[in-house]
């Protein structure tokens, strides 16, 4: 930058500034050229390498691996990279979304490593970089241009190439004609080019923000901005769109790109989409709780790692950031009215109901089952256990079960007598035979149900209160996390807990104000009731 620019930058321009020029020197610092080559080695080690994306980054861009003191490298890439890098690589005309947790580089690999191995591979003619806003874009474009400008080991194989224009500018060519640029959503990139070239790839990354995602409209907008202007001013042929992000809405632009907005939907056809969640099945890649899975880049994160920054962070914006689910923010309930409070011995309480909420169905986008263990005490009524899950019968026949077994003749058990259907009713006998103790007495809840949203809402006075509290034992559970959630999405949410709650709540009242039922702890007793 031309000391007289310089002077013309705001503070805040300045500030940017400063902290890309302290970039450029941490990457000089870290990039410094192999000895004692001859040019016939240097040449053939310039070959080794292009023929190899992981091992092009680890040589060239080694500030961004982990490494011990001696240089050694500590961390590597991912399936998912390793799968992304060999898909964009293979097909000049890939359409690929990388649906990525956060913190597992989606950015450097899109933005940075991606770019610049096309670059000295000869296949980079152009490159555009899209964001939420102008100034997310520009960032993002400073880091390629630190690359260029300041990475002793790229500039010694590919020679200094930064030819005119600033990426405070918004876009910089190289001394070859390669064009960089950057746009913010709905910024117009119609006819860009440098000279003859138009750029042939381009990076979408984090399009999404927590404001447009809550308009329909806006969405849709940015939608065909980014198939119709950005898309479109890339050559027919040859050329790769790359859209990065995780999923922060349902609804989101990017889910709008993958084409599955509602579970069931097909996704877009001709996309490659590689979603990762941060701690999966090794086997499936799908998502896992911490009991079952283990880290999706396991070659930098720790299980233990990830779960600290997670319990930090809060289970909703965890589940969002790291595993793409988002939760509706309802009207109803509100956070500051989930108090956690350590449950009491079961003998302790005055009256203890297990409710049922039990869906049929049991594919992937059914309702939720419900099975939650309530304990009233004085005023305030504990969720001592909660299961809330999209399983299936026996799984909720299971459960119950255990609950018997925990609290025997000391609860009254209740199921929505819809629910009770012959078909169910084998599998509560089942179960009973299988654990030689007979069908456990539960009970149809019977009764003229007002409406649904209407008898969940009237639980808000006594969250609000802190008369319902759930168990401080059972926090981290993630079943009570669901529950927990779905009250804070009500009424937008699944709202199978909440309503499992009611049941038994309506149930714990009737006990109380009706008789003087004191719960007795002990084994079942073995009988079949059917």
């Amino acid at each position: 930058m031309r000391k007289e620019n310089y002077s013309k930058l705001s503070t805040t321009e300045r500030r940017e500034y400063q902290e890309w020029l302290d970039l450029c020197e941490h990457i000089r610092s870290q990039t410094e050229i192999p000895l004692h080559e001859t040019d016939g080695q240097r040449e053939a080690r310039k070959a080794r390498l292009r023929s190899s994306f992981t091992e092009f980054c680890k040589f060239y861009f080694p500030h961004y691996f982990d490494r011990d003191d001696d240089g050694n490298v500590l961390s590597d890439f991912g399936w998912f990279h390793r799968k992304a890098a060999k898909e964009i690589i293979a097909d000049k005309a890939c359409f690929a979304i990388l649906e990525w947790a956060r913190e597992h580089a989606k950015s450097v690999f899109a933005n940075v490593m991606m770019p610049l191995y096309l670059y000295a591979t000869g296949e980079l003619e152009g490159m555009v970089v899209a964001s939420a806003n102008e100034d997310k874009a520009i960032t993002l474009l400073s880091d390629v241009q630190a690359e260029l400008e300041a990475n002793k080991r790229y500039l010694a194989d590919y020679g200094h190439k930064v030819h005119h224009g600033n990426w405070q500018e918004g876009s910089f060519s190289t001394s070859d004609g390669i064009g960089f640029w950057a746009f913010g959503r709905g910024q117009s990139p119609r006819g860009i080019r440098k000279a003859a070239k138009r750029p042939n790839y381009a990076v979408v990354d984090d399009i999404d923000d927590k404001v447009i995602v809550r308009n329909d409209q806006r969405v849709k907008e940015a939608v065909a901005w980014v198939m119709e202007d950005l898309y479109g001013a890339l050559p027919i042929k040859g050329s790769r769109l790359v859209v990065a992000g995780n999923r922060i809405h349902k609804k989101s632009i990017l889910a709008h790109l993958v084409g599955n907005v509602e579970p069931g939907d097909p996704k877009r056809k001709g996309i490659t989409h590689i979603i990762v969640y941060a701690i999966e099945n090794p086997k499936t890649h799908g998502k896992a709780d911490a009991q079952h899975g283990q880290p999706a880049w396991k070659e930098r994160y720790t299980l233990a790692q990830l779960t600290a920054k997670m319990e930090i962070m809060g289970h909703y914006s965890a589940r969002r950031e790291y595993f793409h689910e988002h939760h509706e923010e309802g009207l109803i309930f509100k956070n500051e009215w989930v108090h956690w409070e350590k449950a009491l011995p079961l003998a302790k309480y005055d009256a203890i109901v297990v409710y049922t909420d039990g869906s049929l169905k049991e594919t992937k986008n059914s309702d939720y089952k419900a099975v939650v263990m309530l304990g009233k005490h004085g005023k305030y009524v504990d969720v001592v256990r909660a299961w809330v899950r999209q399983a299936t019968i026996s799984a909720m026949v299971k459960v119950n079960y255990d609950y018997w077994e925990d609290a025997g003749s000391g609860a009254l058990y209740y199921i929505e007598e819809n629910a009770l259907q012959p078909d169910m009713m084998d599998e509560f006998e089942a179960e009973g035979e299988a654990r030689e103790c007979g069908q456990m007495p539960i009970r149809a809840d019977k009764r003229s149900k007002p409406n649904k949203e209407m008898r969940i809402e009237n639980l808000s006075p006594l969250m609000e209160r802190g008369l319902l509290r759930f168990n401080e034992a059972e926090r981290q559970s993630p079943d009570m996390q669901v529950l927990v959630q779905q009250f804070l999405g009500f009424p937008y949410s699944h709202d199978d807990g909440p309503d499992a709650v009611e049941g038994g709540n309506h149930y714990l009242q009737r006990i109380v104000r009706s008789s003087n039922f004191k719960p007795r702890m002990g084994k079942y007793k073995r009988t079949n009731n059917r």
